[in-house]
């Protein structure tokens, strides 16, 4: 693929993934309605977010497997990929955890159906699932923190410096909703504030997150086409150091190397 198909490629995706910061917008009214009827009715917007968020991602890791082959730096989609598959490994266990916590209530919340049939209360199963919100917002920022190591990479070698604007963004949003995950537990829990109020809070910081994503669709797009010549290409005989750590080929001068970012 062309260097400019992958620069459109991860625009395109960055910018999708930005589209899933409405995601608070169609799940807050059916959190403050007492009961799941307009939940079924926004679902179909829900649903289109979700995959408008899933098709950005895929755009994006090829994207950034393309760049990672064509400057010769394969930690660029390394990091990139750990961060998705860490965000997904700790996400699965905070769901596990969500769901042991459930279990452990279950007799409450049989008995908040009595009598039946009753439509299901949504805010009063809420209450369970707050314990596990912190650990969905940890997975969110171990994921920011791989992908600035990546957007700090292709910062350095596309000489797009709004790649580390995006990454910075992207963990403080990410530390942002962590922070106020744990408020809202801590206040629900405190009987502070009610459990829709408190599970909206880390929403707040997941659209935030979201919204930092427009950086990274900026800098794709910013990044400069190569006059007459291909992407930087490996370095030539004799003018090359091997990396102490992983055996990999580097500049004479480089400080880090290019696929551990190890110090040489």
């Amino acid at each position: 693929m062309t260097f400019e198909s992958n620069r459109m490629m991860g625009g395109i995706g960055a910018a999708l993934i930005v589209v899933s910061a409405l995601s608070p917008i169609f799940s807050f009214p059916a959190l403050f309605s007492t009961y799941a009827t307009v939940a079924s009715t926004l679902s179909p917007f829900a649903s289109a977010v979700s995959l408008a968020w899933l098709a950005g991602i895929i755009l994006f890791i090829v994207a950034m497997r393309r760049f990672a082959g064509g400057y010769k730096t394969p930690c660029i989609f390394d990091n990139a990929l750990y961060g998705i598959l860490s965000n997904i490994a700790v996400s699965v266990l905070a769901g596990l955890i969500m769901v042991a916590f459930v279990f452990m209530n279950f007799s409450n919340i049989m008995a908040s159906f009595n009598p039946v049939p009753t439509p299901i209360n949504i805010q009063g199963i809420i209450g369970y699932m707050l314990p596990s919100m912190p650990f969905f917002s940890l997975a969110g920022l171990v994921q920011a923190l791989f992908l600035t190591r990546a957007f700090n990479l292709l910062a350095a070698k596309s000489e797009t410096r709004l790649f580390r604007t995006a990454g910075l963004a992207l963990v403080a949003s990410s530390v942002l909703t962590l922070i106020l995950a744990c408020i809202g537990a801590l206040l629900f829990f405190a009987t502070a504030v009610s459990s829709t109020a408190a599970l909206a809070m880390p929403f707040t910081g997941t659209a935030i997150s979201s919204l930092t994503w427009i950086f990274a669709a900026k800098a794709f797009f910013s990044i400069k086409t190569p006059t007459g010549q291909p992407l930087p290409t490996a370095p030539a005989a004799g003018q090359t150091r091997y990396c102490p750590h992983c055996g990999a080929e580097n500049l004479s001068d480089a400080a880090f190397c290019t696929r551990c970012g190890k110090k040489l």
